[in-house]
């Protein structure tokens, strides 16, 4: 007797730009250790433990819920925090020389976690940052912030003047001089525990003086949370000076008001939000954005040749004068001497608009730039109304370069950061640091953080390499370069945030909040992380603990915005992952893009088949989908996602690929059920006379005909054997409101189980468990009683949560499978086995009164331990693969291309960086803006893949770039798969480029052209285009004097193989000769020897193409033998793969480790 165990949708979730799996890794919140004894909170013990040279101000106990800081006293942090945790309040001040001091504040929680937290200043501000501060004991860390040496606001530099020593406290000794005697606080005041990790947390100057500390002193700090750094002091604050320049005088026609630059603004979004593939008022991509801003310009006239059209105050300006694009274009370009064009700063990045008025607003310049040269170069100062009466002014009219050569030469303060090998003994210790910057920054440019990671990595010898090229299809040369961090990545991260301003905030409603420095002083005085989301996928500083202490690297966080993008309170509006340079993230097309979350009950149905062949089960699988189509073969790619194709040739739902990738078993076309096969199946029979004489109606005939059908289709061996299957799992498709999707079940006791998937999302910080009562109280309406809920969810439940959703949904805590985010998702089996959910298969389906042989228990505890070994990620390197496609914006349509290179890469323990690129993109284009950006970035990827693969797919839109990416691998011995569209855009292409053939095409995209190289099947059925194209598994024969061929090796030299096809259009058998003389070897030929089924060039490292599917049939353990040659050849390999042996099904891969 077959049991049955069925998986039910039972909610609408939010669907994201993400798979399930988190590539980040799991969140993980710091654990609280419970309060240990420490010293009292007075006056005595601190300054008993106080060095000489270092005075007590201030010893405060703060109870739970208080206030703390200095008010308007502190005229840089005015803000108090509020409701804070109880903890001891101390301020100390240090005599730094004979005419300085400066002082610092700690926070000494009374629940401490042996960590230490100091946080940076901004700008020239003197005064301690309390609200940055109270962060730290909300994460149980004590914390400490230096004023810096003086007290002013943080554009006020009056206080330098003449001042050497408050410049050196400024620059760097009062932030290391503080943390050193903070530390020692510390260690003195908790007596029972020892100060185990530092960290640090600034953004701006706070940015800069982490650097700063960590080239100096590289044991200051275990990690580093650096924003927006102004590390480049003797650069940056000469550059502001001349950015503010660029639009002056007020009365000067090239002058920019904040009209002109909303204007400016308003277009450049225009032209590059869409560069991301998605418009959302957010320029995701500034590195493509070249603004055309030409169309703003104003019409000219032959009396008006240049008109200014600022003449009306009451009306917005609607074009530009020459000169005012000038200015914009300034302020663009990177700042260079006028005299010899030596590069002296990088320019303003197009989204910053917004924050422009920091720099440009104003009758003179900044005082971030003015006053820096006034009272930190030259200690002089404004120039008087009588210049008579006073010669020490300097005059900010008289900027030139040689105030920016000045700064460098003397840096004072010793404020700039730029001892980039200094971070090397950072990395010797096993420090880790984490840069980040808001490309909308208008005040840092973005491009100072990519220019500081960059000189690092060169200094620390990672390497850079170029290649110099044409652009495709140009006549001109431009410069491409592929980046090798050289393992800087080991400890040092660097995150780009797109439409965040500087260090915080939005003018786009672009997420960016994340746990930064400054960022939840930004949305109130009592909170702290992101509120709702405190866990390290949406908290850098949590990510960061997570880094130093569990060595999970920062690959990838989630920053969040809301409604009102500084209210937590008005709801969440938006997340968006970001991701570690050079990566970023790019919407799949599935979902909201809003969120950044994706919730799939597909993968819990194949990990549950999984666990139950690891007990020696055979297992079924049967997918139930609600929408009337009889099959999968005529729905767009781009919107239902990839048609799979069985060895039947059947078409069916992408999630039969999932439990033939799990379960290594061959399914049927009936083993997927739709709503229109049930129909159809029973008007058939009405049209045979089945029901002759009775009213054919839902209930009972529909009904019954499903329940028939789900018999007869549980029985079917899938394995191999001849065996029936012992459980059959069965997926419902829809949601709860789908009013198709209502099922009703029938079973006994012992051969039924129900599993209800549903979300549980965290809103505010509270895991909310309505929408699963409420779901589960729908279904329970329809007489299914769920025997297992399980909760998707970001990060582990509590077990109040647990506790709730047991009591509510009527069952015990241990029928609740918290199924929360994991690093890959083939680790989802290893989550559901933690949890106990074999006992509890053991018990529900009885499967103790199923005999199992010894062979297949064996094969069973062998496959568990293969899947193990094969999913525990043990990355030796990555490899970077292009894949150029038709219907890249929907990921789910090359769904089986993907999770075959995610096999092939775990089997050789390499990790997958995998490029989406439209094939569209890589044509010539003769627009100019986001489609000439488009083309250059499409490019870009293409220069620095280690290997391309072009997939399936029909028509002709694209196949002009899938040619030209084919000839760049041919001609550059990169390694290439094509496969189906890409088998045959590979030979029209070797055709028209070696052959002599210029016009030679497909009939799919010309019937009538002469050189057809492709050609329709004879047997082509035009007018019933469903199920008509030649499917399913097929024989593919080795050819005479072939043993050269590595794909024949990858395969182990047979003779013959079996694969997937499923397509209309072949080679033309007339022109083989002709491509064969040419060097294009077709090695794998069908049985009549007329259709070409594989291509290999001789002299390439890699060059195949199949006009089969090899991608349906790979699997987690048994990759497919065509992808695992592609990628290994991409990681440099495929020699130590052709020596291994291919094996079948349930047998063991020798990983390249040498694990089995």
């Amino acid at each position: 007797m077959t049991r049955f165990a069925v998986l039910v949708a039972g909610t609408a979730v939010l669907l994201a730009l993400q798979a399930f799996a988190s590539p980040s890794g799991l969140s993980h919140e710091p654990r609280l250790r419970p309060p240990r004894k420490h010293q009292p909170c007075d006056r005595s013990f601190f300054a008993y433990v106080l060095p000489r040279g270092a005075a007590l101000e201030n010893v405060t106990v703060v109870r739970d819920g208080d206030s703390y800081g200095e008010g308007e006293a502190n005229v840089a942090y005015p803000k108090n925090p509020t409701h804070l945790p109880p903890l001891c309040a101390v301020t100390v001040r240090v005599k730094s020389s004979a005419t300085s001091s400066y002082r610092f504040g700690l926070f000494l929680p009374d629940e401490w976690n042996s960590r230490f937290l100091v946080v940076g200043n901004g700008g020239f501000a003197g005064g301690i940052n309390w609200l940055d501060m109270a962060a730290g004991p909300r994460y149980g860390m004590a914390s400490l912030s230096t004023d810096t040496g003086h007290s002013s606001k943080t554009t006020n530099t009056t206080w330098a003047r003449n001042q050497p020593e408050k410049k050196a406290d400024w620059g760097w000794r009062a932030m290391h001089g503080s943390t050193v005697l903070g530390k020692k606080l510390v260690r003195a005041y908790y007596t029972q525990q020892r100060l185990s990790y530092s960290y640090y947390s600034g953004c701006s100057t706070g940015g800069r003086q982490g650097l700063k500390e960590l080239q100096n002193f590289p044991d200051s700090f275990d990690g580093a949370l650096i924003g927006a750094a102004a590390w480049w002091t003797s650069h940056l604050n000469t550059y502001v000076t001349q950015a503010g320049l660029y639009n002056l005088p007020e009365t000067d026609p090239k002058h920019l008001d904040d009209d002109d630059v909303a204007l400016i603004a308003d277009e450049v979004t225009r032209q590059c939000d869409g560069l991301d593939g998605v418009e959302d008022s957010i320029i995701s991509s500034p590195d493509l954005c070249q603004p055309n801003l030409d169309t703003l310009l104003c019409p000219t006239t032959n009396n008006n040749p240049d008109p200014n059209p600022n003449t009306d105050d009451n009306n917005p300006p609607k074009c530009l004068s020459r000169a005012q694009l000038t200015t914009a274009h300034n302020l663009y370009s990177d700042y260079r001497s006028p005299t010899t064009n030596e590069f002296l700063h990088p320019g303003l990045t197009p989204g910053s608009e917004p924050q422009w008025y920091v720099l440009i607003n104003g009758s003179e310049p900044s005082p971030y730039g003015v006053g820096y040269a006034r009272d930190f170069l030259f200690d002089t100062t404004n120039p008087p109304t009588d210049p008579s009466k006073n010669t020490t002014t300097w005059d900010w009219r008289t900027f030139n370069e040689t105030v920016l050569h000045h700064a460098e030469t003397h840096d004072p303060g010793r404020a700039t950061a730029d001892d980039y090998a200094a971070l090397a003994a950072v990395r010797r210790r096993g420090g880790k640091v984490l840069l980040y910057h808001g490309t909308g920054d208008g005040l840092v440019p973005t491009k100072d953080t990519e220019l500081y990671y960059r000189r690092t990595v060169e200094a620390l010898r990672a390497g850079r390499r170029w290649w110099w090229w044409g652009w495709p299809g140009s006549g001109s040369l431009g410069g491409l370069w592929r980046w090798d961090d050289g393992g800087v990545g080991d400890f040092l991260n660097m995150f780009l945030v797109p439409g965040m301003q500087h260090c915080a905030g939005t003018e786009a409603d672009a997420p960016w909040s994340f746990g930064a420095a400054s960022q939840a002083g930004a949305l109130g005085n009592d909170t702290w992380s992101v509120p709702g989301f405190e866990d390290a996928r949406h908290d850098a500083l949590l990510a960061l603990v997570d880094w130093v202490e569990e060595g999970r690297p920062v690959e990838q966080l989630v920053a969040t915005t809301w409604e009102d993008p500084t209210d937590p309170a008005s709801g969440v509006k938006r997340q968006r992952p970001i991701c570690a340079w050079p990566r970023r993230a790019v919407w799949d097309g599935r979902g909201d893009v809003d969120d950044a979350d994706r919730v799939g009950k597909g993968i819990i149905a194949s990990s549950t088949g999984l666990l139950l062949k690891t007990l020696g089960l055979r297992v079924s699988c049967i997918k139930i989908d609600p929408y009337v189509s009889v099959d999968a073969g005529l729905m767009a790619p781009a919107e239902h996602g990839e048609c799979f194709v069985l060895s039947s040739g059947g078409e069916v739902d992408l999630d039969l690929g999932n439990y033939e990738r799990y379960l290594s078993v061959r399914l049927t076309s009936e083993h997927n059920i739709t709503t229109g096969k049930a129909y159809l199946n029973v008007i058939q029979k009405e049209r045979r006379g089945d029901y002759l004489g009775k009213t054919v109606q839902i209930v009972p005939h529909v009904t019954d005909s499903i329940k028939e059908w789900i018999r007869r289709v549980s029985k079917i061996p899938v394995d191999g054997s001849n065996e029936e299957p012992n459980v059959c799992i069965i997926e419902l498709g829809g949601t709860v409101g789908d009013i198709e999707s209502v099922m009703r079940h029938e079973a006994g006791a012992g051969n039924f189980l129900s599993i209800h998937v549903s979300y549980v999302p965290t809103v505010h910080g509270e895991q909310k468990t309505k929408p699963t009562q409420h779901a589960v109280k729908s279904i329970r309406s329809h007489g299914l009683i769920p025997d297992i809920v399980a909760c998707r969810c970001e990060t582990p439940l509590a077990e109040s949560t647990i506790t709730k959703l047991a009591l509510h949904c009527q069952v015990e805590a241990e029928q609740v499978l918290v199924v929360r985010d994991m690093p890959t998702i083939y680790q989802v089996p290893l989550l559901l086995r933690e949890q106990k959910l074999i006992p509890q298969l053991r018990t529900k389906l009885a499967l103790d009164q199923i005999t199992v042989s010894p062979e297949m228990a064996a094969q069973g505890t062998a496959l568990w331990d293969l899947w193990t070994s094969v999913v525990t990620p043990t990355y030796q390197d990555e490899v970077k693969i292009a894949l150029v496609g038709k219907y890249v914006t929907c990921h789910d349509a090359y769904i089986s291309v993907v999770k075959a290179l995610e096999h092939s890469a775990m089997t050789i323990r390499r990790k997958l960086n995998l490029m989406w690129i439209d094939s569209e993109d890589l044509e010539p284009t003769t627009g100019g803006g986001a489609a000439q950006a488009k083309y250059h970035k499409a490019w870009h990827d293409i220069s620095t893949a280690s290997g391309i693969i072009v997939p399936g797919g029909f028509g002709h839109r694209g196949t002009e770039g899938m040619m030209r990416v084919t000839k760049w691998a041919r001609e550059n011995s990169i390694p290439f798969l094509g496969v189906c569209l890409g088998f045959q855009v590979a030979a029209i292409q070797f055709a028209r480029d070696v052959c002599g053939m210029p016009e030679a095409t497909s009939e799919e995209f010309d019937a009538q052209a002469k050189d057809r190289v492709v050609v329709n099947m004879p047997e082509l059925d035009r007018q019933n285009m469903g199920g008509t194209m030649r499917l399913g598994l097929r024989k593919t024969i080795f050819q005479q004097d072939t043993e050269w061929s590595r794909a024949r090796s990858l395969y182990g030299g047979v003779e013959v193989i079996e694969e997937r096809h499923r397509h209309r259009y072949e080679i033309n058998p007339e022109l083989v000769e002709t491509l064969e003389k040419a060097g294009l070897h077709f090695v794998g030929k069908d049985e009549t020897g007329e259709r070409m089924e594989i291509f290999e060039l001789k002299d390439h490292p890699f060059f195949v193409g199949t006009q089969f599917h090899a991608e349906y049939q790979s699997q987690v353990v048994h990759p497919s033998r065509p992808y695992l040659g592609f990628i290994a050849a991409s990681a440099g390999c495929l020699d130590d793969v052709l020596k291994q042996e291919p094996v079948e099904r349930f047998k063991n891969v020798t990983l390249l480790n040498g694990t089995k």
